[in-house]
C-alpha cells in the first residue's frame, strides 16, 4: 500500500504535516491495517458496501445506520455468499466504525448488534 505521504529524508516537511492532518479517518483506518491480505480484503468489502449505499465521500459513512447494515447483510445472503465471507465483510465494517467511534467521527457503531450468520449456515 502507498504511504499516506511520501517520506523523502526521514522527516516531514510542513506540507506533509498538513497533508497528514487532513487525512480522513476512514483512510487512516485502512492505512493502519498492517496485514496486506486483510487490508486488501477489507478495502474491497468497504468499497462494496459504499457502492451498495452509493456513498460518494468518506464523510458519508457518518450517516450509516444499523438498518443499512442489515439490508446489506440480507443482500449478501441473497447472493448466496458463504457465512465466513459475510462475517468477514461485517467485521470489516465493524472495524471501520469502531475506529470512527474512537476518533469521535461517529456516535456509535451501527454494526454492533447486527446478527452474523452461523459458521455452518449458507
Amino acid at each position: 500500500m502507498k504511504e499516506l505521504v511520501p517520506l523523502d529524508k526521514g522527516s516531514l516537511t510542513p506540507a506533509q504535516v498538513q497533508m497528514l492532518a487532513d487525512v480522513p479517518p476512514e483512510l487512516e483506518w485502512l492505512a493502519n491495517i498492517t496485514n496486506e491480505k486483510k487490508r486488501r480484503a477489507y478495502k474491497i468489502d468497504v468499497s462494496e458496501f459504499s457502492r451498495f449505499l452509493r456513498l460518494q465521500k468518506p464523510e458519508e459513512f457518518r450517516a450509516v445506520t444499523r438498518a443499512h447494515i442489515i439490508a446489506w447483510r440480507e443482500t449478501l445472503e441473497q447472493r448466496k455468499l458463504s457465512a465466513p465471507t459475510i462475517r468477514r465483510k461485517l467485521s470489516a465494517l465493524s472495524s471501520l466504525f469502531e475506529y470512527l467511534c474512537e476518533r469521535n467521527a461517529v456516535a456509535g457503531n451501527p454494526v454492533d448488534g447486527v446478527k452474523r450468520p452461523m459458521a455452518n449456515s449458507n
